[in-house]
């Protein structure tokens, strides 16, 4: 998705968010070009600021043309931010060659304590408080600082960076035996997004004839953690915006399947996996009125 943010109005005015379209996701910023048209006052474009996500969690793609969103986009844009909470301290990231202005991040996802986050600001970069209260905290939040998880979250990462090169080829290692294998025994089925480039610990897949849900309290009796989608979204019963954007129909798009691997993850957790989510998949399939309409040839959607 990209995101178009007014830095500053006199009146209030609700942030303009577009999803984009199957045809746009893997050139964010042709979707930008839109707003020419739309926006013409040149004082207010300049005071826009641009985002977009390095990484999905959802099928696991890099947007690889980051670094030429900023270049690429026919408005002026003052600002420019990414969402790299998927990507920081698992691949690696130069805010001056990528263009990026402001950068935002989590602790959970490189092994860091839950609940903090950071937000990188280029220097000169203009930031209103978003809570009222104390200005002990240069007039941006009240409160007082999490001492212990900053310095956690420091340590978490720090060691991440140590160790990225090694973590990268290992980790995706395990993740192409995973997919390979799986796409290999299990028919009709699909990995989401593209094999490269692609995070190293995201492995992201449908399966036709069956239900998302379903299969995820099956993997979970199995001793197997998995999602359907995001954790953004764990709360609903809908299939993956991200995943029907890139056309896949609903029907599809509720069979999928994430798992996220790093480098606490052994080649004997991986074969596990496989040995038990065909399995899983065809005593669903078994049960699935669908998939009978499917092996019939009664239903026309496949997966390609």
């Amino acid at each position: 998705y990209a995101d178009i943010l007014p830095l500053s109005r006199p009146e209030p005015i609700k942030p303009r968010m577009t999803t984009l379209n199957r045809a746009k996701i893997f050139s964010p910023f042709s979707a930008l070009r839109g707003y020419d048209e739309e926006i013409s006052d040149q004082d207010r474009v300049q005071r826009l600021i641009a985002k977009a996500e390095l990484s999905d969690e959802d099928k696991g793609r890099l947007s690889d043309r980051l670094m030429q969103i900023k270049k690429g986009m026919t408005i002026t844009v003052r600002y420019f931010h990414t969402d790299a909470v998927q990507a920081v301290g698992h691949l690696p990231i130069n805010v001056k060659e990528q263009n990026i202005d402001m950068l935002s991040f989590s602790s959970h996802k490189f092994h860091g304590p839950k609940g903090i986050g950071a937000l990188y600001c280029r220097k000169g970069v203009p930031l209103m408080g978003f809570m009222q209260g104390g200005a002990q905290e240069r007039n941006k939040r009240p409160g007082t600082t999490n001492t212990p998880a900053i310095v956690a979250t420091a340590a978490a990462l720090k060691k991440c960076c140590e160790d990225m090169d090694k973590n990268i080829a290992y980790v995706s290692k395990l993740r192409d035996k995973l997919i390979d294998t799986i796409l290999e025994i299990i028919p009709r089925s699909r990995v989401n997004g593209g094999r490269s480039p692609r995070l190293p610990g995201n492995v992201s897949f449908c399966f036709e004839g069956i239900e998302g849900e379903s299969l995820l309290l099956h993997l979970d009796l199995k001793g197997i953690c998995g999602s359907s989608g995001s954790a953004c979204t764990s709360g609903s019963l809908d299939p993956s915006h991200v995943l029907l954007a890139l056309g896949l129909p609903h029907e599809i798009a509720h069979g999928s399947l994430r798992l996220s691997l790093c480098e606490y993850n052994t080649e004997e957790e991986i074969d596990y996996i496989i040995e038990e989510l065909p399995k899983i998949v065809s005593m669903l399939r078994d049960m699935s009125p669908v998939w009978e309409r499917i092996m019939k040839g009664e239903d026309y959607y496949a997966v390609q």
